[in-house]
Parts: C-alpha cells; structure tokens; sequence
C-alpha cells in the first residue's frame, strides 16, 4: 500500500469488527479482489497474476470461501450488504462456474438483496457476448472497462492491444444486454500520449457512448511494479503536457454533454455518481466515487483493500502467503494506513474537497485550518469565502493531478 502503511495483525482488526458487529445499521461493502489476468501490460499497477490453470483458480476460490466465511464469523450474525465490488486483476478471466461459485458463498453468508448493488471489472479483450448475458444474469449492474487508452499507437507502447471496433462492440453488447452503468478508464501520462493523441481519444470516447469515464494519473514505480522498467521514461509526456491534455479531455466530455463528477470523473446527467454530486451526497473511499457516505468496505482476496473508521488496509500481497495465512484460519490483512482523530478528519476535509463540497470554516480549529486549508488556498487550489472553503478551476484542474493515482493503493487515502 502507500508509503505511510504499517505491518498488523487479526488483533489490529478486532475492535472494529466488534465495532461493525454491533452497529446493525451500519453500511458494509465487500470488494472482492480477483488478481487473474491473461497477461500483464506494462502499466500495470495492481497486484495481479498471470496464471491459466483451472486448478490454481479453483484452490483460489476455495480460500477465498474460507476468508469469506471468517469474516462473516467476525460479524456476528447475518449482514446485509450496501454494494459487493469485484476488482483485478482481471475479474471476467475466472471461469463461468468459478464465478458463480463465488457468488453463491457470498449469497450464502450475507444478505444480498435487490437492493445489493455488484459491479465488476472487465478486460475488454476476455469479454464476449454470452459472458456479458452471464454476468447480468448472476446479478452484476455495474461493469467498468479497463481500457487506459483508446490510441492504438499508446496501446502498442504499453502492451494492452484492443482495437476501437472492439470496444465499440463490447459496449453496444452491453448496452443491449442493459447494465445500469458502463464505464471505462482512461489514463494520463502513458508513454507515446500526445495533445493530439489525447483529443482524437477524447473524440473516439465519445462516439463509444460510456455512462461514466474514470481519468487516472499513471506514475511509474518500477521498484514496486518491476515490469514497469520497460516503460520508456523518454515517452511519458510532462505535467505541463498531462495538464493540457486534461483541460481537453474536460472540454471534449463536457460539450458532449458529460458532467465532472469530483475531480476526475466524467459521467451522464442521469448516471448515480453525477445525480449524487447534484444532491450533496457524493462520496469517496477506496472503491472511488459512490454514493454511499460512511461506507465500511471489507477487502478480501490477494491485496485487497478495505476501509474501516480510521483504518485503511490492505491484505497479503502475496499469493503463497495469503493462500497460507487463510488456510491457517487467520484472515490475511498484511498492512494499514492507521488515523487517529486528527487524521480522520483531515481526510473527511480533502475528500470533501474532491467530492466539490464546500467545507464550512467553523468545523475547524485555527491550527487545522493553517495546516490542512491554508496551503492550499496559497497555492490558488481552494478559495475562502465568507462561512466556508470551496475548490477553485485552478484546484479542480491540477489537483486530479497530485491527489489521485491509477494505483488503488496510492489513492486508498
């Protein structure tokens, strides 16, 4: 995870399960980690592995009940659940009875409703017809295209070929198939992105007709990411680039009638995520924007993430590790970003502030308010005005920049 995550143990868990256990009405996530993938591109910053065999995919899933059901243990008795997240990895690179087989375990020990909103993500390229109807079908509403770009040139320098004509047909399958959501992402800062790359994207984006688009800074971190070595640095455009190449990704989007969803999200009048930011509930946790304010989100699987009252952790990244600790009868949470207070708060005021709501200036102290608010008026990021502090187009502008990441474990927080 980030750079401020601390080793924990099942014990550094166990007040916030009693916690969740005794709180009935509190709104609990599941996100679900499935690290399979056909192939690694050389963006890649998740925790993912590259396998085809049936049997390694089938002694995952079989932990992955086993991690389930301690968890449900942890909780107590039998609890709903607000929205269920499969992340990769690439998750539809499981197999049909692999997929439903997880499904039934989670049906089997929590309360899934119609209200239980599933989404899941997609690698284009694993995607067909019949496995679209599949996923409707099991209950999926929501899937999310990992893309990064739509430029064949870019997706020759990053290893991740998938033609506009694919994408054209996966998204009008699952228009037809009638998804509440279809989103895709796009990244900035890959190597061989041009301004003129970027606007003829922002042409071809259009044209597919996504409800939502996720725009993510790329940052290469090949201490981290060894693969990540062979992306040429010399290519990777410069801020002053990223930033150009942003204004007209927000310009291209919003004249066909997209609307900037926080700080980086570009989504259809009537999509959730821009109905919420009209409203004032528009949210953000380490699943990304929601709807949903105060959301505690249990990860499970190999490197997942969860997010619990001052508590952001990730499980073992490793896959022999998380295969051993689970099967042991421990739950694998390997490491935490642990707040205090003080922290809480300060991350309730900068979420605030990507989520575009305006922060009221009595709900901080003088020393908050010159630590956490203060640099950023400075800096033109965020104006004062007479009862709060609200974004400035120069803070909605460059702070997608600094504040978000394409790695879920740098934006975690």
């Amino acid at each position: 995870m980030g750079e401020h995550a601390t080793p924990i143990t099942e014990a550094t868990l166990q007040p916030h399960f009693t916690r969740l256990a005794a709180g009935d009405d509190t709104p609990i996530a599941l996100n679900v980690h499935l690290p399979f993938c056909p192939s690694r591109c050389l963006t890649c910053d998740r925790v993912a592995v590259v396998e085809h065999q049936p049997d390694q995919q089938e002694r995952y899933i079989a932990t992955l009940q086993r991690e389930l059901e301690m968890v449900a243990r942890k909780l107590e008795h039998r609890r709903s659940v607000s929205r269920v997240h499969f992340g990769g990895g690439s998750p539809n690179h499981l197999s049909e009875l692999a997929l439903a087989t997880l499904f039934s375990h989670i049906a089997r020990l929590f309360d899934v409703s119609s209200g239980t909103e599933f989404s899941m993500e997609l690698n284009p390229r694993r995607t067909s017809r019949a496995q679209l109807n599949f996923l409707k079908g099991l209950g999926i509403g929501q899937i999310k295209l990992e893309v990064r770009d739509v430029d064949a040139n870019v997706q020759r320098e990053i290893g991740r070929i998938q033609s506009l004509e694919l994408l054209e047909d996966v998204i009008s399958i699952a228009h037809g198939v009638n998804f509440e959501s279809i989103s895709m992402d796009y990244l900035l800062g890959l190597p061989g992105q041009t301004a003129e790359s970027c606007e003829q994207s922002v042409e071809a984006i259009c044209s597919l007709n996504p409800d939502s688009l996720t725009c993510l800074p790329f940052k290469r971190r090949e201490s981290l990411f060894p693969h990540q070595i062979a992306v040429d640095s010399q290519h990777l455009p410069s801020l002053a680039d990223r930033l150009f190449m942003f204004n007209s990704l927000q310009q291209g989007l919003t004249s066909a009638g997209y609307e900037w969803v926080g700080l980086n999200v570009f989504s259809k009048p009537d999509h959730e995520l821009a109905v919420a930011q009209r409203q004032g509930t528009l949210a953000l946790n380490v699943l990304g924007y929601g709807a949903d304010e105060g959301l505690n989100v249990l990860g499970l699987g190999l490197g997942a993430l969860g997010e619990l009252p001052g508590l952001v952790v990730q499980n073992q990244t490793r896959l022999g590790t998380w295969h051993e600790t689970v099967e042991s009868g421990s739950l694998s949470a390997a490491s935490a970003v642990i707040s205090g207070d003080a922290e809480v708060l300060q991350r309730k005021v900068m979420r605030g502030l990507m989520c575009r709501k305006d922060i009221s200036i009595s709900s901080l102290t003088a020393l908050q308010k010159k630590r956490w608010v203060d640099p950023l008026v400075s800096q033109g990021y965020v104006e004062e005005a007479a009862t709060d502090f609200r974004l400035t187009e120069l803070g909605r502008s460059m702070l997608p920049h600094v504040w978000m990441d394409s790695s879920p474990a740098f934006r975690a927080y």
